[in-house]
């Protein structure tokens, strides 16, 4: 208790000793900045004030999620991010009021283009958007990516919900700017989990081999303490043996344990262990809170694989908080009905072009005669 009281004063100290500038008129235009991941640490407390306000919350663009991926992941490092500023550029009172990660795509003949930025950790690829100026934050983004786009130009959003606050407002803000929503829905995959009835027979089998119970670590030390539990269960598994668990890739397990100990301050990343006696034999790591949040990584003690205990860990979680759905990669929940998966969302947009004069159309034809009724002798070869 002592710990977390602690955590929380210096938590508030440092709220308390940077106040929050002046808000902007309400009708103050929004601007746009194409600024790198990596870069963006200087604005880490306008980020984490815009996520607390954004339209659909998304644990996996919170700052402590995507700077710690900006450090320790190859394919992190040349993500950008555009960010809408509601106010003047450089003044003091302008407040973020989107923030959308994409990436330049450089071509050796034509202009640089703006692309969508998708990733298999990030489970949840909704912009973050102030919920009070989502259409003039959208019109903005809209108008920028236009201006860097080509004749025909295509962004993508990978991991939407169809269903989610974010699609509705882009649908409606889209058509004002000349752009095509289109949706590709992503192929979910649900987790196959065993019958209720041989969870129950399992659990009593293991509760005749010993006391058990599902822990959750509630601060800072025991976090870090469950993250290590959780990596050492895998790495004694079949995916140690194979050279492919988490813990032996320095990158990965750097970044699991960064992202890990930012967000659980926040109360945004949750570790339950499955405990026999003294033994974990099931963990799992989850990101998000309130009605819904996102399992990220799950592993279960291979010597007690016929006892299947991360199903029974997963169950156990269910049962204590039986109205948050856990949701899986791809949207799906891993317990409910619901089988309309997130998906991906592709913007699409055609330069107009300008109307043709008939004299344009004219020398356009006298241009083609004359290339086809002019054909080049071909060289004489020497006989």
């Amino acid at each position: 208790m002592s710990t977390i009281t602690a955590l929380a004063a210096t938590d508030g100290t440092a709220a308390a000793a940077r106040p929050y500038p002046p808000l902007p008129h309400p009708d103050a235009a929004v601007y746009s900045e194409l600024r790198a991941l990596a870069a963006c640490e200087s604005i880490r407390h306008e980020w984490a004030d815009l996520a607390s306000r954004a339209l659909e919350a998304n644990p996996c663009l919170e700052p402590g999620f995507a700077l710690a991926a900006a450090q320790h992941l190859i394919s992190f490092r040349n993500v950008e991010l555009m960010l809408l500023w509601q106010g003047g550029p450089g003044s003091a009172q302008r407040r973020l009021v989107g923030l959308i990660p994409c990436r330049t795509q450089r071509h050796v003949f034509a202009s640089d283009t703006l692309e969508g930025f998708a990733d298999p950790r990030l489970l949840n690829g909704t912009p973050l958007l102030d919920r009070s100026f989502a259409a003039p934050a959208l019109a903005a983004f809209l108008r920028d990516w236009r201006g860097r786009s080509h004749a025909t130009g295509a962004f993508s959003l990978s991991g939407i919900d169809p269903a989610g606050a974010f699609a509705a407002a882009l649908a409606r803000v889209a058509g004002g700017h000349g752009v095509t929503v289109g949706w590709q829905p992503l192929i979910g995959r649900r987790l196959e989990l065993p019958p209720t009835a041989r969870i129950a027979a399992s659990d009593e089998i293991l509760r005749d081999k010993g006391r058990l119970i599902l822990a959750e670590a509630t601060n800072q030390v025991d976090r870090r303490d469950a993250v290590e539990i959780l990596l050492a269960i895998e790495a004694s598994g079949s995916r140690g043996r194979a050279g492919k668990a988490t813990l032996q890739d320095t990158r990965e397990v750097g970044f699991l344990r960064s992202m890990s100990r930012d967000l659980g301050r926040q109360r945004l990343c949750r570790i339950a262990v499955l405990v026999l006696d003294d033994r974990p034999i099931a963990a799992a790591l989850t990101l998000g809170k309130g009605a819904s949040c996102w399992l990220y990584h799950g592993v279960g003690d291979e010597a007690f694989a016929a006892l299947e205990p991360l199903p029974m860990l997963l169950a156990m979680m269910r049962k204590a908080q039986p109205s948050r759905q856990i949701l899986l990669p791809g949207g799906l929940p891993l317990f409910g009905a619901r089988n309309e998966a997130f998906g991906t969302i592709s913007l699409t947009w055609r330069r107009p072009q300008p109307a043709r004069r008939p004299a344009d159309l004219a020398a356009r034809m006298r241009e083609k005669i004359g290339r086809a009724l002019f054909r080049p002798r071909p060289a004489a070869v020497d006989g």
